[in-house]
């Protein structure tokens, strides 16, 4: 079921709409037609975004444009108007279609069409990354290291991957920080240690930290986009995931277990 939202202040032209859309498609659900700018930001606000939106430019309290500019609205858009001056502005969000009225079936079976080729590639995209991101976990588990012998002048310390809170690099010497406050020097790589411990529980922040999810106290937001890390034990240096890095991290932070 594909569920459309239709913004458009004249009612038979909204009616008309629905009504193609849903000869068209028996699967098209039309959760809404909405007649204004506030009505549409105050439905958008309150409600699911919707598969796709059609959407009028011009509306009786103003142009849609307006909407974008108090909801994010990060569903397929496919604008309708009886002027085509709005065109290049249109294509500035999310729009994958601009239909002249009166709206003529075939032109809107191509539009719906253009519609339903992007949402199944785009269904095959994120299938095949949530198969490689679940992949790559099952195998950081089972290779994951567990545990570390740690030289500490004449011994050896036992150590759990668990008790790392943070792990750093400075001037080529590899320091892990536990959570109880003790540190101590690693004779391995960053890169080597990214490659050993469990991708569930710690993320490569930058090229010089490691950060384990259970040492994050709070985060700030940084200029030029990026993230600031605030750690415990407190780390003495800077600890930012910069702006590329952000949606990664987000989606670790958020969804990994």
């Amino acid at each position: 079921m594909t569920n459309i939202l239709i913004i458009e202040d004249e009612v038979p032209a909204a009616n008309y709409l629905k009504g193609l859309l849903q000869q068209m498609d028996p699967q098209a659900n039309v959760v809404g037609m909405l007649e204004s700018v506030e009505m549409a930001i105050a439905w958008l606000q309150s409600n699911a975004l919707p598969d796709l939106v059609f959407m009028d430019v011009q509306l009786g309290d103003g142009t849609c444009f307006e909407i974008f500019e108090q909801v994010s609205i990060g569903c397929p858009v496919i604008f309708t108007t009886a002027h085509d001056q709005y065109a290049m502005r249109a294509f500035k969000f999310n729009s994958i279609d601009y239909l002249l009225k009166p709206i003529r079936p075939e032109l809107l079976r191509f539009s719906m069409d253009k519609y339903y080729q992007l949402n199944k590639e785009n269904t095959t995209a994120k299938v095949r990354v949530l198969e490689e991101i679940v992949h790559s976990q099952i195998l950081n588990k089972k290779n994951a290291r567990r545990s570390f012998l740690v030289p500490y002048r004449d011994k050896l310390i036992p150590l759990k991957a668990l008790d790392f809170a943070w792990l750093t690099i400075q001037n080529g010497i590899v320091t892990a920080m536990l959570h109880d406050d003790r540190s101590f020097i690693l004779d391995k790589s960053l890169e080597e240690l990214e490659n050993q411990l469990d991708t569930s529980n710690f993320f490569r922040a930058n090229r010089q930290f490691i950060i384990s999810r259970d040492c994050i106290k709070d985060i700030e937001l940084y200029f030029n986009g990026r993230l600031l890390m605030r750690v415990y034990p407190v780390s003495t240096n800077l600890i930012l995931v910069s702006k590329e890095r952000v949606p990664t991290f987000k989606k670790w932070f958020e969804e990994t277990p």
